[in-house]
């Protein structure tokens, strides 16, 4: 460390300085940090040797340190429209100082402009010698190309602001007083807006009429395309598609992912309204104008997924539109490659309405009318297909032959929190040839672009529309280049095919493979091959059991053995006894409310009363062997059900055991099944708190709601250890595999 300190402080202080220059002519008391080796010259010879790099920097030795100076200072000049020679037909006054930026710093040096006939003007002259002009008419401030390269792809890589990137080289400029050196921050920003949209105008082809070559694509499209997915013009036929079976359509289908994202703001504050987009609906983002068009004529929908039983879109429309004007956007993916669609992205208001998810979905499907195979993946599509054809035929009409081509399905994380139905629907567990696609890759890209929410949230409409047309087109980019690396082989599958086959025999596999997969709707209830199924079909809920007993209890009764009316009386009990847990509940809770307390009692003794009755008339004896129940406490009250006797059981109560039994089974698995659901509810909703919402209030109201929540799970886990516990009393073994203890560890 010691020895590399010494070296680089003898840097500071070279013995060649003010020895006599290599020309012999001056004292050697210059240097540029630079130029390799950075040797030290006279003035000449330094500025002789900057002549074509002008724009290094250059340092004076003081006679105790090197001080910053600059070609301007000695009398060095840069001359435009003869590679670096000063013009002879130059006009008087025709030069001036510019303020050069670069990515050594700032500086203002004096600039000739060639005078000769035909001389183009000052800023192409600045252009052709690799200098972006600020301005065009007169430009006083140009931005070398090598300093705009630098600030794009850093912008692009790790989403760092102009204005940090411009405070970094007026730092660079002068380390010690910064704010001396001229801020060109607004120009920084002007230009490279400028700067992106020519770049993106060169690389996409369009500056070399490149649609001639594409005729199915959209005119004028800007954006970088997934060269996996099948687009029919480009790397399949038409003619290759239409004739593939069925079973080939894995190899054919269009596979595209649609989601919100509710970081990608815009902030609600004073804007400029003649900002327009340079690339407006060329790009990913749709044309803002006829966006806006469309939005006047529909209805406002929201994102509400009644199947999902998920309350996350509670958060998300009270806590995450604070202060924003556009809360985010939706986007359109090639689902299994996740490349953004072009024109597959707009602005959000207020949530994922139907309309704007409609309309990205639509302008994506302009340039699909030949495709043969379509599927869309999206986390609420269980509810988001239903009117699709409704809305589509009347607002998108030209749009709704192709329709006939889509199908559709939830994402497979998401779809866990759907309900069972959902899942049997719409997983891409279940899709047939959809291979391994998930659905999910989407959400991978918001994590990357959300790191430039802090910038793009202040810029104006059209400049944040720019600036994320860049960031998307550098995203597709990025995968283009590293997509050979990630496509899977064909001989995967097939080694995947023959390994299952290898492990189970001939027969059960072709009874796989001739086996109906499509769940059918039966009786009002969905079912499918899919479904995991005991030997007794599936757990039965409460109500099921209930209605079971009722049917026997009628055969029974029809052949004259007993009255009707067992299961019913159980049934009733178990009610009670739910409302006795409820109001010792209340009773536990930090600060019980006398007034509800009050009014569950009331409520309750009055249906009590009845059941007490009723028992009495069926269990003279059993009542008599008791005391008098204490009605004004009526929680307390022992309900004398076949499971609450222990020991020493009354033998009237025996025939009661099946039923409470069959009734119990059910009440545990209906717990199982609310325990689920509000784990997921609860896991969805953390989520949302974590990744979502900022600040003290926010972060209360949400932390109240998780609580809640918490709440649930607690209340699911409680009503089945009761349930359980009164099977155990009822003769239900501890060796039992099916409904086992419950601890809180498990939630």
């Amino acid at each position: 460390m010691e020895s590399l300190q010494n070296a680089i402080l003898s840097l500071e202080a070279p013995a060649s300085i003010g020895q006599p220059c290599r020309c012999g002519k001056g004292n050697a008391i210059y240097r540029c940090v630079d130029c390799f080796h950075s040797p030290v010259l006279c003035s000449a010879c330094i500025v002789v040797d900057h002549a074509l790099n002008p724009f290094h920097r250059l340092e004076k030795w003081t006679g105790t340190y090197f001080s910053r100076t600059c070609m301007n200072d000695l009398g060095g000049a840069i001359h435009l429209g003869h590679n670096g020679r000063r013009c002879h037909n130059i006009l008087p006054q025709s030069g001036r100082r510019l303020t050069i930026v670069h990515t050594t710093g700032i500086q203002t040096i004096f600039t000739t402009f060639c005078g000769c006939l035909g001389a183009k003007t000052d800023h192409l002259q600045l252009t052709e010698a690799r200098l972006f002009p600020a301005t065009v008419g007169r430009p006083d401030t140009a931005l070398t190309f090598a300093f705009l390269e630098d600030l794009h792809i850093h912008v692009l890589t790790s989403k760092k602001s102009v204005y940090d990137h411009h405070s970094a080289i007026q730092r660079l400029t002068n380390a010690i007083s910064p704010q001396c050196v001229p801020d060109r921050y607004h120009e920084c920003g002007r230009v490279l807006r400028l700067w992106r949209t020519l770049t993106l105008t060169r690389r996409s082809g369009q500056t070399h009429h490149i649609d001639a070559y594409f005729p199915n694509r959209l005119p004028k499209s800007l954006a970088v395309r997934c060269a996996a997915c099948p687009e029919i013009g480009f790397n399949v036929d038409k003619v290759v598609v239409d004739a593939a079976a069925e079973t080939e359509c894995h190899k054919y289908t269009l596979f595209l992912s649609l989601d919100g994202n509710f970081r990608l703001q815009r902030a609600n504050k004073r804007h400029d309204p003649d900002d327009v987009a340079l690339v407006d609906g060329h790009a990913y983002f749709v044309n803002d104008s006829r966006y806006r068009e469309y939005l006047k004529g529909v209805a406002p929908s929201s994102e509400n997924s009644t199947c999902a039983q998920l309350r996350a879109v509670r958060n998300q429309n009270t806590l995450k539109f604070k202060n924003a004007a556009i809360t985010g956007v939706i986007s359109v993916q090639c689902a299994r490659h996740g490349f953004y669609m072009p024109q597959g992205t707009a602005d959000l208001e207020k949530g994922e309405a139907y309309a704007r998810s409609d309309y990205v979905l639509v302008r994506v499907l302009d340039e699909a009318g030949a495709q043969r195979w379509i599927v869309v993946s999206y986390d609420i599509w269980c509810q988001y297909r239903i009117n699709l054809a409704k809305r589509v035929q009347q607002h998108f009409p030209d749009h709704l032959p192709i329709l006939d081509h889509v199908r559709g399905a939830v994402p497979k994380m998401h779809v866990k929190g759907h309900m069972e139905e959902c899942q049997l629907r719409w997983s891409f567990n279940y899709l047939p040839n959809s291979g391994e696609t998930c659905g999910e890759k989407i959400e991978t890209s918001w994590a990357e672009q959300n790191q430039s929410a802090g910038s793009t949230k202040q810029q104006n409409a059209g400049h944040r529309h720019d600036s994320l047309d860049d960031i998307f087109g550098f995203w597709n980019w990025n995968k283009l280049i590293t997509l050979g690396r990630l496509t899977k082989n064909k001989e995967r599958l097939d080694e995947l095919s023959k390994s299952l086959s290898k492990s189970h025999s001939a027969a059960i596999v072709e009874g796989w493979r001739v086996e109906d997969t499509t769940p059918k709707k039966i009786n009002g209830v969905w079912s499918s091959v899919y479904v995991a199924r005991s030997r007794k079909g599936r757990p039965p809920s409460q109500l099921k059991a209930y209605q079971e007993l009722i049917g026997q209890e009628r055969i029974i009764a029809l052949a004259g053995h007993r009255k009707v009316g067992d299961a019913q009386f159980i049934s009733k009990g178990l009610r009670i006894e739910a409302e006795q847990c409820r109001i010792r509940a209340l009773l536990a809770s930090d600060d019980p409310s006398e007034s509800s307390i009050a009014s569950a009692r009331l409520s309750l003794q009055g249906i009590l009363g009845e059941w007490l009755k009723t028992q009495s008339g069926h269990f003279p004896t059993l009542r008599d062997s008791l005391p008098n129940p204490d009605l004004t406490t009526p929680e307390d009250v022992m309900l004398c059900l076949p499971s609450q006797w222990t020991v020493n059981r009354p033998h009237d109560l025996e025939h009661f055991v099946p039923v409470e039994r069959a009734l119990r089974e059910g009440q545990c698995h209906d717990a199982l099944d609310s325990l689920r659901t509000a784990i997921k509810t609860f896991n969805a909703n953390y989520r949302e708190k974590q990744t979502s919402i900022r600040g003290q209030h926010p972060n209360t109201r949400a932390q109240s709601f998780l609580n809640t929540l918490e709440t649930d799970k607690v209340s699911a886990q409680d009503k089945y250890n009761r349930a359980r516990l009164a099977l155990l009393n009822l003769g239900l073994s501890l060796e039992d595999k099916s409904l086992q203890p419950l601890h809180k560890s498990q939630l």
